[in-house]
């Protein structure tokens, strides 16, 4: 542990991070006021400002090596949190792991707008699906209590009556690295399926970034186990903005700082597995949207080809052409609220057409 990474050290960082980030407000609209200074000449400078603020917060996190505690408690949430029970050794022992340590906990999770009821909603009717969704964050950080309520809200008032975001496990705390975050997932689908009985047919599985990635994990743990394990088929899943060359950024950081987009996004490097080289048969439909700016978005055009090669896969792409990192999750942030929200019309009318068919 360093300097930087240990107290006082990680505060007096963090302090002087803020401040320095403070005092760049007075240059950087004159700095961006030139379009050959920008990212993209075609953003606004309250784009590249907040472009730039993002990329600094990921990247002092990063430095003090920051840890976010997983709160299971209630607290203000009240009876929109939920408790979720380890999935049982059925399921976990079949889950591919190098880390026999890392064993099923209880998690939970916290329901946008309000809990959905036991039984689920009737889609044949006309009622829109249950999401259950994964929040990113790069495995270690993401807090849905405080920074959830753009995304939620546009999941719950475009695309599904109720969405389910799981309190899943953070590398960045003891006993979280891999597969704590896939066996923390499927314990949360379990949970649906079997402590409120929603039919799998009326579930579509979300996630963005990191989040996008947890589901790409499930999609391929269901098609290989679910059956033999109890868990039904969802009716869909929407990845937005998924991050999926863990392996190589891990491996090698320049494969993130030397991608072609490095200077349109705020992304920098960070840690997981890579399905880029092997993909696999999905057990339901997948839409999938990525930003044109990203530094993810030459892998999720490769994830995208790769997965349609598959016979029988049914794989939809959508790309943003001047968006940057995961503007469903922080658009609102990152001066593209319009734009998050047109993508998330198009997810919602993507999945309305999935239900129009039963």
């Amino acid at each position: 542990m360093g300097i930087l990474t240990s107290f006082p050290g990680k505060y007096l960082c963090g302090t002087m991070a803020v401040l320095f980030n403070l005092a760049k407000l007075l240059f950087l609209p004159l700095y961006y006021l030139p379009r050959g200074t920008r990212p993209h000449p075609e953003w606004s400078i309250p784009q590249c400002i907040m472009n730039n603020f993002m990329n600094a917060f990921i990247y002092h996190t990063a430095v003090v090596e920051a840890v976010q505690p997983l709160d299971l408690t209630p607290g203000s949430i009240g009876d929109r949190f939920a408790a979720v029970q380890p999935v049982p050794d059925a399921i976990s022992t079949r889950i591919p792991s190098s880390d026999p340590s890392v064993v099923p906990q209880a998690t939970g999770g916290i329901w946008f707008p309000s809990p959905a009821p036991k039984g689920g909603v009737n889609t044949a009717s006309g009622a829109r699906p249950i999401i259950l969704h994964f929040h990113p964050g790069g495995y270690v950080m993401g807090d849905v209590r405080m920074d959830g309520a753009f995304a939620a809200r546009l999941l719950t008032e475009k695309i599904g009556s109720h969405a389910f975001w799981p309190l899943y496990r953070l590398a960045s705390n003891a006993n979280g690295q891999f597969p704590a975050a896939l066996q923390d997932a499927l314990a949360a689908y379990r949970y649906l399926l079997h402590d409120l009985s929603i039919p799998a047919s009326q579930i579509v599985l979300s996630g963005d970034s990191a989040g996008a990635h947890i589901v790409i994990c499930m999609l391929r743990y269901l098609s290989e186990r679910g059956e033999a394990v109890g868990l039904a088929t969802p009716r869909g899943a929407l990845l937005f903005s998924p991050a999926i060359n863990w392996i190589e950024a891990a491996r090698n950081p320049r494969s993130v700082s030397g991608s072609r987009n490095y200077g349109t996004d705020y992304m920098d490097p960070t840690p997981y597995l890579n399905t880029l080289e092997d993909p696999f048969r999905s057990p339901c439909p997948v839409w999938v949207y990525c930003g044109g700016c990203e530094v993810f978005s030459d892998d999720a055009t490769e994830f995208v080809r790769g997965m349609k090669s598959v016979p029988g896969n049914d794989v939809t792409y959508q790309v943003e052409r001047l968006a940057n990192h995961d503007i469903f999750f922080a658009g609102n942030l990152l001066g593209r609220k319009a734009e998050a929200e047109r993508l998330v019309d198009d997810a919602g009318k993507w999945v309305a057409g999935l239900f129009s068919e039963q």
